[in-house]
């Protein structure tokens, strides 16, 4: 699935940076079992939606919602901004990865993104990996057939014509919150997670990310040991009701030796003669 298919409200929103501000957030959230949400933000600001009317109506999200992403908006936000947002929720990295793939390109803006889990013993290690770049700049947002038909850099042209600085009408900011602690990051820790910039020149920021978290409840493993060590008290403690049982039944069946009366000696038993 193309770029321009996967997330066509990109491409629409795009046509509109040369006058407005666009913010985009993708966040990746994942749980120690590697499941989470995939969410990307899209808010253009009131003066955006006053030059193209009926933006709202306009976006088309068919694909998205045909590939199993939950679509929310547009709602009106910011004193008559639109936000839109999409959801994908996965139940493992795999799945992850696969739903990440199909919110860039070839010229990103997530380019390589790769969700890991590894488990050691009681140890959840978690990783995220990608590369945030716009190549080309906001060109990014174009494809080999937008191009074809409007030009090479319809953006950036228009841009250029209207004395437009994109850098200060477009961000994009990627996040991720991964379970446990912090053991490596290239990013800026924030509300939980670490957030990276996007560059808008086309240069690259590199997205590394580590986190590990051991279970203190040891899982599946305690609960297991809770119940051997309940049976064997149990065993323990029957054992030890056998014994005395056993016990005191022998003292029970043990023949009483008549006591020898004190004083008594042999020519007491001697008959007289």
């Amino acid at each position: 699935m193309s770029w321009r298919r996967s997330l066509p409200l990109i491409g629409a929103l795009s046509l509109v940076l040369t006058g407005c501000r666009v913010d985009m957030y993708i966040n990746v959230t994942a749980d120690d079992s590697g499941a989470g949400t995939i969410s990307v933000t899209v808010d253009i600001d009131a003066e955006a939606v006053t030059l193209v009317p009926g933006l709202a109506e306009d976006l088309r999200v068919d694909d998205l919602v045909a590939s199993g992403w939950t679509v929310e908006g547009p709602t009106q936000v910011n004193s008559g901004g639109l936000r839109v947002v999409v959801r994908y929720p996965f139940e493992s990295p795999a799945e992850a990865n696969d739903a990440l793939s199909q919110i860039s390109g070839p010229n990103g803006p997530l380019l390589n993104p790769t969700l890991k889990r590894t488990v050691d013993g009681r140890t959840v290690n978690t990783t995220f990996d990608a590369t945030v770049q716009l190549v080309g700049g906001v060109e990014a947002f174009s494809d080999a057939e937008l191009s074809s038909l409007i030009g090479a850099t319809p953006w950036r042209s228009t841009a250029e014509k209207l004395g437009v600085d994109l850098n200060t009408s477009f961000s994009l900011t990627l996040s991720a919150n991964l379970p446990g602690e912090i053991k490596k990051s290239t990013g800026t820790v924030a509300d939980g997670g670490v957030i990276w910039n996007a560059p808008i020149d086309g240069t690259a920021q590199i997205v590394v990310l580590g986190t590990s978290e051991t279970k203190v409840d040891g899982g599946v493993w305690k609960t297991i040991a809770t119940v051997i060590s309940f049976l064997l008290g149990s065993w323990l403690i029957v054992m030890g009701l056998l014994i005395v049982m056993v016990l005191l039944a022998r003292r029970r069946k043990r023949p009483i030796l008549p006591r020898e009366r004190r004083g008594s000696t042999k020519s007491d038993t001697t008959p007289d003669t």
